[in-house]
């Protein structure tokens, strides 16, 4: 078993190990005094572990209620908000009770924002079930909705009670929801960690999983521990994510998925580092290594002009600039104020 602390303004303890699901009441009994539980989830992840995790809760205690959408980026919407909205009202939730987040970076965001919103605040738990969702969006407090302008225009900073990590949820995972995952990794180790970057290079998945779940969370507690509301640093956790997120929007969250779109956002924008004599000749070469081995794309074939129009219209806009996270080398991230109609120049590969 592997603890961390992070210490936000609501700190919390992610737990990393085997079987946790099955033993998941047993924790959240010790951060909540709820008499109900919603667990939100989506429709692949319920017929996987919500029975297990409800048995749980229940020998616990609890109450359990369940809400199931249909999965994918195409649910996390206001519709499907709106629709647990009326599910906590119609069966008497209060702000004393408890929001379970089950499953990968979907039912992540829309649980949150639910937990966030709802009376103004009610408790939630992450329980993460995929790669992506364990290293990455489980931890740190950010959530959102998509808007049909674009990825997360609505959203809020609120921070989870417990994020329990049961390692044993990857093992029922697809090779494309592995490597989605790996792509945020990558993402760590560019901005912050040579050392990491060569780990995933060079060995196989399987065998530095624990490890790389703990060192991506560290890199991400190490920043937002300084900087929870994305006001400095925290910034540089959206290397590559300004053209991935306008990827997934012009191909309407179907054509990529986030972590293909991460990867090839990561990639134009390191070839255009280069060009540009701000990137150490050689990282783009080095990162498509990487991004081959985990089968990952770093092409599209598509209209450029029309992805960064949409990328202008990005949470990370202030007025006429914007701003950018570019990489000096491996390890070594920072971020530029742009004006927007240099958008191109820098993520166009």
């Amino acid at each position: 078993m592997k603890k961390i602390d992070l210490n936000t303004r609501t700190p919390y303890e992610i737990i990393i190990d085997e079987n946790l699901m099955q033993y998941s009441g047993n924790y959240i009994k010790n951060v909540s005094h709820a008499k109900q539980i919603l667990i939100i989830t989506d429709d692949i992840v319920n017929e996987l572990y919500s029975n297990k995790l409800t048995d749980s809760l229940i020998k616990n205690g609890f109450e359990v209620f369940l809400f199931v959408f249909s999965h994918g980026e195409v649910s996390k919407n206001i519709q499907t908000l709106e629709r647990v909205y009326s599910f906590l009202i119609k069966n008497k939730f209060t702000r004393s009770d408890l929001i379970i987040a089950l499953g990968g970076g979907v039912p992540g965001d829309l649980a949150g924002f639910v937990a966030a919103t709802y009376m103004r605040g009610i408790d939630f738990i992450q329980i993460p079930t995929s790669l992506l969702s364990q290293l990455d969006s489980s931890i740190g407090g950010k959530n959102g909705v998509n808007l049909s302008h674009g990825k997360n225009l609505i959203g809020t900073f609120y921070q989870p009670k417990l994020v329990l990590i049961d390692v044993n949820t990857l093992k029922t995972l697809p090779k494309q929801s592995v490597s989605d995952g790996i792509a945020e990794a990558i993402k760590y180790a560019l901005i912050k960690s040579p050392k990491l970057f060569y780990l995933i290079k060079n060995n196989d998945f399987e065998y530095i999983l624990k490890d790389l779940i703990f060192e991506c969370i560290n890199i991400k507690k190490s920043i937002i521990e300084k900087d929870e509301y994305e006001k400095a640093d925290r910034k540089l956790l959206n290397f590559g994510h300004t053209l991935a997120h306008a990827i997934e929007k012009f191909y309407d969250f179907k054509g990529y998925t986030h972590g293909q779109a991460v990867s090839v956002g990561m990639a134009y924008t390191t070839l255009s580092g280069e060009k540009l004599g701000i990137t150490r000749p050689g990282t783009y070469s080095e990162l498509i290594s990487v991004l081959e081995k985990y089968n990952l794309p770093y092409q599209i074939n598509c209209d450029m002009d029309k992805i960064v129009e949409i990328a202008k219209v990005d949470k990370k806009a202030t007025g006429e600039f914007f701003d950018l996270v570019l990489i000096k080398e491996l390890g070594n991230a920072f971020i530029k104020r742009i004006k927007k109609d240099d958008l191109k120049k820098y993520i166009g590969g």
